[in-house]
């Protein structure tokens, strides 16, 4: 494919995206590269991950094809669990698992001949923008970070959603212990929604999550027939989903989700062209862990460079903390950004922000402009 950067830059180059896997513990993780077979020579790397519950095809994309017209190879990659990755049971987020593979991710670049081992940076966003940042405090080898509205204190993250959603964080509580308790003797996992309103237990709950989400998936996205019935029974939520998202018919035809979280209720998704599948949904363990995780605190244990793109206005990833967490640290850059969670995602503020991030990586990288033939 041919990819098209901003008017400023000079001749596009031709990036070639290919699907490749790598292997984390037992399993295989599925990725995106993204090269640029006319430039000679090892080029920087730069790995990407998503947030809480997403997969690769909710927007990275967009991101990837912007670094990779810099001149710069890309990995995009899924959790285990999660996408077109491998993992049982799926929709589960285990942190620990997540953080084995980025190093698994890192790993695998490392061996790639066309990968200059000393230029590999790290990209997360939400979820994996904390990811990245405790994965930088461990392998001292990484060139550069970018955290975009990373979630960094878990603590803070729980208060937000406690005031957004009081009746609904406890019934997100009591799922977890249930959950938990069921993943002792090998039941199947509870599974909640990551995205939803103040009254649906949901991982987050902030006032623009559903409709935010929902907006990163490719248009055309379809719902499973239950999900389907159910937003028809309520349209007050139907009205915040975004319009990529078709809904299923009754008796239309041929159930267009047949893999992933077929059982939740919460939204069950295949993509245009059964690209991918996904779900809204995760093992509502994870609520019990998420507290206790601080990510942010491993911004003093390195001396990586990290930009961190923090979102003003960010309930789900409270940018107060963030910016405290940051404070002091000659190797973090913070840039600001007034818009909520999502919005950084889409419009001018993903324009602004892949600019602030192509500029400091090309720092980093020492690579300016584009390397030519």
């Amino acid at each position: 494919m041919e990819i098209n950067g901003p008017a400023d830059r000079r001749e596009a180059v031709a990036v070639q995206r290919r699907e490749v896997s790598f292997t984390s513990g037992r399993d295989e993780c599925v990725a995106w590269l993204y090269t640029a077979p006319e430039l000679n020579g090892p080029r920087p790397m730069v790995i990407m991950g998503h947030g809480l519950g997403a997969v690769r095809e909710m927007r990275l994309d967009a991101y990837a094809e912007r670094f990779a017209d810099a001149g710069w190879s890309v990995l995009v990659f899924d959790y285990r669990h999660l996408g077109a990755s491998g993992g049982v049971p799926r929709q589960l987020l285990d942190i620990g698992r997540q953080r084995a593979d980025w190093h698994a991710a890192l790993a695998f670049v490392r061996t790639l001949p066309e990968v200059d081992i000393d230029r590999i940076a790290v990209w997360g966003s939400s979820f994996g923008g904390g990811h990245v940042l405790q994965v930088a405090s461990e392998d001292a080898r990484i060139a550069a970070v970018v955290a975009q509205c990373p979630f960094t204190d878990g603590p803070a993250s729980l208060r937000s959603r406690i005031r957004t959603g009081p009746l609904s964080a406890v019934a997100l509580t009591v799922a977890g212990i249930l959950d938990t308790i069921g993943s002792w003797i090998g039941a199947k996992p509870i599974l909640l929604p990551m995205a939803g309103t103040s009254w649906m237990p949901a991982f987050v709950a902030s006032p623009d999550a559903l409709a935010g989400a929902s907006a990163l998936l490719p248009a055309g996205t379809r719902l499973s027939r239950r999900t389907s019935a159910l937003l028809k029974q309520l349209p007050s939520v139907r009205a915040q989903v975004s319009k990529n998202i078709e809904l299923t018919e009754i008796g239309g035809g041929e159930e267009p989700v047949t893999g992933v979280g077929r059982d939740s209720m919460w939204g069950v998704l295949r993509g245009p062209d059964g690209e991918f599948d996904a779900a809204n949904a995760l093992a509502a363990r994870l609520v019990l862990r998420l507290p206790l995780d601080r990510p942010g605190r491993a911004l003093a244990r390195s001396r990586t460079p990290t930009l961190l793109c923090v979102c003003d206005n960010d309930a789900a990833a409270p940018a107060k903390t963030t910016k405290r967490r940051a404070q002091g640290l000659a190797h973090v850059h913070v840039q600001n950004y007034p818009c909520d969670h999502f919005g950084i995602y889409l419009g001018e503020h993903f324009e602004r922000a892949v600019r602030d991030q192509l500029r400091f990586l090309a720092t980093q990288f020492d690579y300016t402009e584009r390397a030519t033939q």
